[in-house]
Protein backbone atom coordinates (compact mmCIF):
# COMPACT_ATOMS: atom_id res chain seq x y z
CA UNK A 1 0.00 0.00 0.00
CA UNK A 2 1.18 3.51 -0.66
CA UNK A 3 0.51 6.65 1.27
CA UNK A 4 0.69 9.90 -0.66
CA UNK A 5 1.29 13.16 1.12
CA UNK A 6 -0.52 15.97 -0.64
CA UNK A 7 -0.64 19.73 -0.12
CA UNK A 8 -4.07 19.58 1.50
CA UNK A 9 -4.22 23.25 2.45
CA UNK A 10 -4.23 24.16 -1.22
CA UNK A 11 -6.68 21.44 -2.16
CA UNK A 12 -9.15 22.25 0.57
CA UNK A 13 -8.95 26.01 0.27
CA UNK A 14 -8.88 26.08 -3.52
CA UNK A 15 -10.89 28.98 -4.85
CA UNK A 16 -13.81 28.51 -2.43
CA UNK A 17 -15.85 31.44 -1.27
CA UNK A 18 -17.56 31.62 2.08
CA UNK A 19 -16.51 28.09 3.02
CA UNK A 20 -18.44 26.67 5.93
CA UNK A 21 -19.45 23.39 7.51
CA UNK A 22 -22.17 21.20 6.12
CA UNK A 23 -25.43 21.71 7.99
CA UNK A 24 -25.90 18.42 9.79
CA UNK A 25 -29.25 16.76 10.23
CA UNK A 26 -30.23 14.45 13.05
CA UNK A 27 -28.73 11.00 12.54
CA UNK A 28 -28.18 7.98 14.73
CA UNK A 29 -25.51 8.37 17.44
CA UNK A 30 -21.89 8.21 16.42
CA UNK A 31 -19.82 5.09 16.76
CA UNK A 32 -17.59 4.69 19.80
CA UNK A 33 -14.18 6.35 19.83
CA UNK A 34 -12.32 3.14 19.05
CA UNK A 35 -11.19 -0.07 20.62
CA UNK A 36 -8.15 1.33 22.40
CA UNK A 37 -8.15 5.13 22.26
CA UNK A 38 -4.70 6.71 21.94
CA UNK A 39 -1.62 4.76 23.03
CA UNK A 40 1.69 6.51 23.70
CA UNK A 41 4.54 4.94 21.74
CA UNK A 42 8.00 4.22 23.13
CA UNK A 43 10.42 7.12 22.73
CA UNK A 44 11.63 7.37 19.15
CA UNK A 45 15.25 7.81 18.02
CA UNK A 46 14.34 11.21 16.58
CA UNK A 47 14.78 14.59 18.23
CA UNK A 48 11.82 16.96 18.66
CA UNK A 49 10.62 18.34 15.32
CA UNK A 50 7.73 19.19 13.04
CA UNK A 51 7.11 19.06 9.25
CA UNK A 52 8.22 15.41 9.10
CA UNK A 53 7.48 13.32 6.02
CA UNK A 54 5.53 10.21 7.05
CA UNK A 55 4.96 7.09 4.90
CA UNK A 56 3.45 3.64 5.46
CA UNK A 57 5.33 0.72 3.92
CA UNK A 58 2.72 -1.92 4.70
CA UNK A 59 4.71 -2.99 7.78
CA UNK A 60 6.40 0.10 9.17
CA UNK A 61 5.85 3.83 9.42
CA UNK A 62 8.78 5.79 7.99
CA UNK A 63 9.43 9.26 9.46
CA UNK A 64 11.98 11.31 7.53
CA UNK A 65 13.49 14.76 8.01
CA UNK A 66 11.59 17.71 9.43
CA UNK A 67 12.45 20.96 11.17
CA UNK A 68 13.71 21.48 14.73
CA UNK A 69 13.59 25.27 14.50
CA UNK A 70 11.41 27.28 16.88
CA UNK A 71 7.80 26.91 15.68
CA UNK A 72 6.13 29.75 13.83
CA UNK A 73 3.06 31.16 15.66
CA UNK A 74 -0.20 30.43 13.80
CA UNK A 75 -0.85 34.10 12.93
CA UNK A 76 2.74 34.98 12.01
CA UNK A 77 4.72 34.88 8.77
CA UNK A 78 8.09 33.26 9.34
CA UNK A 79 11.14 32.43 7.27
CA UNK A 80 11.48 28.71 6.61
CA UNK A 81 14.03 26.62 8.46
CA UNK A 82 17.37 27.12 6.63
CA UNK A 83 18.75 23.84 7.97
CA UNK A 84 16.11 21.08 7.69
CA UNK A 85 16.91 17.63 9.04
CA UNK A 86 18.04 14.54 7.15
CA UNK A 87 17.72 11.72 9.72
CA UNK A 88 14.82 9.32 9.97
CA UNK A 89 13.35 6.36 11.79
CA UNK A 90 10.93 3.47 11.23
CA UNK A 91 8.26 2.19 13.64
CA UNK A 92 6.72 -1.28 13.49
CA UNK A 93 3.27 -1.31 15.15
CA UNK A 94 3.32 -5.14 15.38
CA UNK A 95 6.51 -5.24 17.48
CA UNK A 96 6.19 -1.70 18.95
CA UNK A 97 9.86 -1.15 18.10
CA UNK A 98 11.68 1.76 16.51
CA UNK A 99 14.82 1.62 14.38
CA UNK A 100 17.01 4.30 12.89
CA UNK A 101 17.22 4.48 9.12
CA UNK A 102 19.93 5.91 6.90
CA UNK A 103 19.94 9.68 6.51
CA UNK A 104 18.29 11.18 3.46
CA UNK A 105 20.76 12.49 0.86
CA UNK A 106 19.10 15.91 1.11
CA UNK A 107 17.41 17.76 3.99
CA UNK A 108 13.64 17.44 3.95
CA UNK A 109 10.69 19.35 5.35
CA UNK A 110 7.65 17.55 4.06
CA UNK A 111 7.68 16.66 0.37
CA UNK A 112 5.88 14.03 -1.67
CA UNK A 113 6.20 10.31 -1.05
CA UNK A 114 4.90 6.92 -2.16
CA UNK A 115 5.92 3.32 -1.41
CA UNK A 116 6.06 0.63 -4.11
CA UNK A 117 7.41 -2.91 -3.70
CA UNK A 118 9.77 -2.19 -0.82
CA UNK A 119 11.05 1.16 -2.05
CA UNK A 120 10.01 4.56 -0.73
CA UNK A 121 10.08 7.27 -3.39
CA UNK A 122 10.42 10.84 -2.15
CA UNK A 123 10.12 14.05 -4.15
CA UNK A 124 11.64 16.95 -2.17
CA UNK A 125 9.65 20.21 -2.05
CA UNK A 126 12.04 21.88 -4.50
CA UNK A 127 11.43 19.13 -7.07
CA UNK A 128 15.16 18.69 -7.62
CA UNK A 129 15.17 15.01 -8.51
CA UNK A 130 13.63 11.87 -7.04
CA UNK A 131 15.00 10.04 -4.00
CA UNK A 132 14.58 6.27 -3.69
CA UNK A 133 14.99 4.56 -0.30
CA UNK A 134 15.36 0.77 -0.50
CA UNK A 135 13.86 -0.38 2.77
CA UNK A 136 15.45 -3.82 3.14
CA UNK A 137 18.92 -2.50 2.25
CA UNK A 138 18.57 0.74 4.24
CA UNK A 139 20.12 2.68 1.37
CA UNK A 140 19.18 5.82 -0.57
CA UNK A 141 19.68 6.60 -4.26
CA UNK A 142 19.07 9.65 -6.43
CA UNK A 143 17.09 9.30 -9.65
CA UNK A 144 16.75 11.90 -12.42
CA UNK A 145 13.31 13.26 -13.32
CA UNK A 146 12.04 14.81 -16.58
CA UNK A 147 10.15 17.60 -14.79
CA UNK A 148 10.62 20.49 -12.38
CA UNK A 149 8.63 21.72 -9.40
CA UNK A 150 4.88 21.57 -8.78
CA UNK A 151 4.52 17.79 -9.13
CA UNK A 152 2.87 15.22 -6.86
CA UNK A 153 3.48 11.49 -6.51
CA UNK A 154 1.03 8.58 -6.62
CA UNK A 155 1.53 4.82 -6.49
CA UNK A 156 -0.41 3.23 -9.35
CA UNK A 157 -0.07 -0.49 -8.77
CA UNK A 158 3.59 -1.35 -9.35
CA UNK A 159 4.39 1.98 -11.03
CA UNK A 160 4.88 5.55 -9.88
CA UNK A 161 2.96 8.50 -11.31
CA UNK A 162 4.17 12.11 -11.14
CA UNK A 163 1.45 14.60 -12.02
CA UNK A 164 1.36 18.38 -12.26
CA UNK A 165 -0.75 20.10 -9.62
CA UNK A 166 -1.77 23.10 -11.73
CA UNK A 167 -1.68 24.17 -15.37
CA UNK A 168 -2.47 27.83 -14.61
CA UNK A 169 1.05 28.92 -15.58
CA UNK A 170 1.23 26.78 -18.67
CA UNK A 171 0.55 23.17 -19.43
CA UNK A 172 2.90 20.34 -18.65
CA UNK A 173 3.06 16.61 -19.05
CA UNK A 174 2.26 13.97 -16.46
CA UNK A 175 4.69 11.06 -16.17
CA UNK A 176 4.86 7.42 -15.13
CA UNK A 177 7.96 5.66 -13.77
CA UNK A 178 8.62 1.95 -14.16
CA UNK A 179 10.85 0.78 -11.26
CA UNK A 180 11.82 -2.39 -13.16
CA UNK A 181 13.52 -0.45 -15.93
CA UNK A 182 14.10 2.82 -14.00
CA UNK A 183 12.59 4.77 -16.89
CA UNK A 184 10.10 7.63 -17.15
CA UNK A 185 7.42 7.90 -19.84
CA UNK A 186 4.96 10.71 -20.53
CA UNK A 187 1.32 9.85 -19.95
CA UNK A 188 -1.14 10.45 -22.81
CA UNK A 189 -2.59 13.97 -22.73
CA UNK A 190 -5.78 14.02 -20.69
CA UNK A 191 -9.14 15.06 -22.25
CA UNK A 192 -9.70 17.96 -19.82
CA UNK A 193 -8.65 21.47 -20.84
CA UNK A 194 -6.11 23.43 -18.70
CA UNK A 195 -6.95 23.12 -15.04
CA UNK A 196 -5.92 23.84 -11.45
CA UNK A 197 -6.28 21.83 -8.24
CA UNK A 198 -5.34 18.73 -10.23
CA UNK A 199 -5.21 15.50 -8.24
CA UNK A 200 -4.96 11.85 -9.16
CA UNK A 201 -6.04 8.63 -7.46
CA UNK A 202 -5.57 4.93 -8.19
CA UNK A 203 -8.80 2.93 -8.27
CA UNK A 204 -7.01 -0.41 -8.31
CA UNK A 205 -7.36 -0.75 -12.07
CA UNK A 206 -7.41 2.78 -13.51
CA UNK A 207 -5.77 6.12 -12.95
CA UNK A 208 -8.38 8.78 -12.12
CA UNK A 209 -7.77 12.49 -12.66
CA UNK A 210 -9.75 15.15 -10.79
CA UNK A 211 -9.46 18.88 -11.49
CA UNK A 212 -11.06 22.31 -11.74
CA UNK A 213 -11.30 24.08 -15.07
CA UNK A 214 -8.95 27.08 -15.33
CA UNK A 215 -11.27 30.00 -16.13
CA UNK A 216 -11.06 33.74 -15.34
CA UNK A 217 -12.23 34.44 -11.78
CA UNK A 218 -13.23 30.86 -10.91
CA UNK A 219 -16.23 30.66 -8.62
CA UNK A 220 -17.27 34.29 -9.10
CA UNK A 221 -20.49 33.53 -11.01
CA UNK A 222 -20.95 29.81 -10.59
CA UNK A 223 -19.29 27.08 -8.56
CA UNK A 224 -16.11 25.55 -9.94
CA UNK A 225 -17.20 21.94 -9.84
CA UNK A 226 -14.89 18.96 -9.95
CA UNK A 227 -14.30 17.23 -13.27
CA UNK A 228 -12.91 13.71 -13.68
CA UNK A 229 -11.49 11.32 -16.25
CA UNK A 230 -9.98 7.84 -16.07
CA UNK A 231 -6.90 6.45 -17.81
CA UNK A 232 -6.46 2.78 -18.67
CA UNK A 233 -2.69 2.45 -18.37
CA UNK A 234 -2.54 -0.73 -20.42
CA UNK A 235 -4.53 0.68 -23.33
CA UNK A 236 -3.25 4.23 -22.95
CA UNK A 237 -6.78 5.62 -23.41
CA UNK A 238 -8.71 8.20 -21.40
CA UNK A 239 -12.43 8.13 -20.60
CA UNK A 240 -14.24 11.29 -19.50
CA UNK A 241 -16.57 10.90 -16.51
CA UNK A 242 -19.68 13.01 -15.90
CA UNK A 243 -18.95 16.23 -14.02
CA UNK A 244 -19.66 16.19 -10.30
CA UNK A 245 -21.64 18.40 -7.93
CA UNK A 246 -18.73 18.71 -5.48
CA UNK A 247 -16.02 21.35 -5.05
CA UNK A 248 -13.07 19.26 -3.82
CA UNK A 249 -10.48 17.29 -5.76
CA UNK A 250 -9.28 15.06 -2.93
CA UNK A 251 -7.79 13.38 -1.04
CA UNK A 252 -9.29 10.03 -2.12
CA UNK A 253 -9.60 6.58 -0.58
CA UNK A 254 -10.24 3.50 -2.73
CA UNK A 255 -13.11 1.65 -1.04
CA UNK A 256 -14.45 -1.30 -2.99
CA UNK A 257 -15.39 0.01 -6.41
CA UNK A 258 -15.60 3.61 -5.21
CA UNK A 259 -13.22 6.48 -4.59
CA UNK A 260 -14.26 8.45 -1.51
CA UNK A 261 -13.23 12.01 -0.62
CA UNK A 262 -14.38 12.49 3.01
CA UNK A 263 -14.24 16.31 3.18
CA UNK A 264 -17.20 17.77 5.09
CA UNK A 265 -16.81 21.47 4.26
CA UNK A 266 -19.12 23.28 1.85
CA UNK A 267 -19.43 26.68 0.14
CA UNK A 268 -22.30 28.75 -1.28
CA UNK A 269 -20.52 31.54 -3.18
CA UNK A 270 -21.11 34.23 -0.56
CA UNK A 271 -23.67 37.02 -0.34
CA UNK A 272 -22.56 39.03 -3.40
CA UNK A 273 -22.28 36.32 -6.05
CA UNK A 274 -24.13 33.52 -4.35
CA UNK A 275 -24.69 30.24 -6.13
CA UNK A 276 -28.21 29.70 -4.84
CA UNK A 277 -27.28 26.78 -2.63
CA UNK A 278 -24.40 25.15 -0.84
CA UNK A 279 -22.10 22.68 -2.59
CA UNK A 280 -20.12 20.09 -0.63
CA UNK A 281 -16.40 19.58 -1.03
CA UNK A 282 -16.52 15.82 -0.54
CA UNK A 283 -18.35 12.89 -2.07
CA UNK A 284 -17.72 9.58 -3.77
CA UNK A 285 -17.51 8.35 -7.34
CA UNK A 286 -17.66 4.92 -8.96
CA UNK A 287 -15.11 5.19 -11.78
CA UNK A 288 -16.49 2.18 -13.64
CA UNK A 289 -19.88 3.84 -14.13
CA UNK A 290 -19.14 7.52 -13.54
CA UNK A 291 -21.82 7.66 -10.84
CA UNK A 292 -21.35 10.29 -8.09
CA UNK A 293 -22.80 9.98 -4.56
CA UNK A 294 -23.10 12.15 -1.47
CA UNK A 295 -21.23 11.36 1.71
CA UNK A 296 -23.21 9.92 4.63
CA UNK A 297 -24.65 12.69 6.77
CA UNK A 298 -22.24 13.72 9.54
CA UNK A 299 -23.12 13.45 13.22
CA UNK A 300 -24.71 16.53 14.73
CA UNK A 301 -22.08 18.83 16.21
CA UNK A 302 -19.07 17.00 14.71
CA UNK A 303 -18.54 18.32 11.19
CA UNK A 304 -14.74 18.38 10.97
CA UNK A 305 -13.45 15.41 8.99
CA UNK A 306 -10.02 13.83 9.46
CA UNK A 307 -10.22 11.04 6.89
CA UNK A 308 -11.84 7.75 5.95
CA UNK A 309 -11.07 4.05 6.28
CA UNK A 310 -12.00 0.60 5.02
CA UNK A 311 -11.39 -2.69 6.84
CA UNK A 312 -7.67 -2.61 6.15
CA UNK A 313 -6.58 0.77 4.80
CA UNK A 314 -7.23 4.45 5.38
CA UNK A 315 -6.44 8.01 4.36
CA UNK A 316 -5.95 10.45 7.24
CA UNK A 317 -5.23 14.17 6.92
CA UNK A 318 -5.91 15.32 10.49
CA UNK A 319 -6.04 14.06 14.06
CA UNK A 320 -9.23 15.81 15.23
CA UNK A 321 -12.86 15.42 14.25
CA UNK A 322 -14.48 12.38 12.67
CA UNK A 323 -13.45 9.54 10.36
CA UNK A 324 -15.77 7.89 7.85
CA UNK A 325 -16.02 4.11 8.17
CA UNK A 326 -16.82 3.18 4.57
CA UNK A 327 -17.76 -0.38 5.54
CA UNK A 328 -20.76 0.83 7.57
CA UNK A 329 -21.34 4.32 6.20
CA UNK A 330 -20.99 5.82 9.68
CA UNK A 331 -18.72 8.50 11.14
CA UNK A 332 -16.44 7.74 14.06
CA UNK A 333 -15.09 10.35 16.46
CA UNK A 334 -11.36 10.56 17.11
CA UNK A 335 -10.62 10.87 20.83
CA UNK A 336 -8.54 13.82 22.00
CA UNK A 337 -4.81 13.17 22.02
CA UNK A 338 -3.39 13.54 25.54
CA UNK A 339 -0.59 16.01 26.15
CA UNK A 340 -1.97 19.49 25.62
CA UNK A 341 -2.14 21.83 22.63
CA UNK A 342 0.06 20.50 19.83
CA UNK A 343 -0.28 21.51 16.18
CA UNK A 344 1.40 20.51 12.91
CA UNK A 345 1.64 16.86 13.88
CA UNK A 346 2.67 14.41 11.17
CA UNK A 347 -0.31 12.09 10.58
CA UNK A 348 0.19 8.68 8.94
CA UNK A 349 -2.34 5.98 8.10
CA UNK A 350 -0.71 2.73 9.24
CA UNK A 351 -3.25 0.37 7.76
CA UNK A 352 -6.41 1.54 9.56
CA UNK A 353 -4.44 2.83 12.54
CA UNK A 354 -3.55 6.49 12.85
CA UNK A 355 -0.03 7.35 13.98
CA UNK A 356 0.92 10.92 14.88
CA UNK A 357 4.39 12.24 15.58
CA UNK A 358 6.02 15.50 16.65
CA UNK A 359 4.54 18.92 16.09
CA UNK A 360 4.59 22.29 17.83
CA UNK A 361 3.49 22.69 21.45
CA UNK A 362 1.93 25.94 22.63
CA UNK A 363 1.28 25.10 26.30
CA UNK A 364 4.04 27.32 27.72
CA UNK A 365 7.09 28.32 25.72
CA UNK A 366 6.48 27.42 22.07
CA UNK A 367 8.60 24.43 21.20
CA UNK A 368 8.71 21.41 18.93
CA UNK A 369 8.02 18.00 20.47
CA UNK A 370 8.95 14.36 19.85
CA UNK A 371 6.00 12.48 21.26
CA UNK A 372 4.29 9.79 19.20
CA UNK A 373 0.82 8.27 19.58
CA UNK A 374 -1.21 5.61 17.79
CA UNK A 375 -5.00 5.17 17.61
CA UNK A 376 -6.90 2.07 16.54
CA UNK A 377 -10.45 2.77 15.27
Amino acid sequence: MAVVIVGLCGLLAGCAENAGPVVAEAVPPMAAEGRTGWTALPKSPLSPREAVLGLWTGREVLLIGGSDAAPCPPSASCVGDPTPLTDGAAYDPATTRWRKIADSPVPLTGGEGAVIDGTAYVLPPDGGGLLAYRIDGDVWARLPVPFGGGYYLLAAGDRLVAYLGSEENGGGKDYIFDPRTATWSALPADPLNPAFDRAMAWSGSELVLFDHEAVPNPGSEKPTLTRAATLDLAAGSWRRLPDSEILGTGPWLAAGGELVSPILDSADGGEVNGWGRSYPYGGSVTPATGSWSDLPKPPVGDTGSAGARTDDTAVYFGSEGVVLDTTTGTWQRIPTIPGGDVTHRTVVAAGVRMLVFGGASWDATPTVVDDAWIWTP
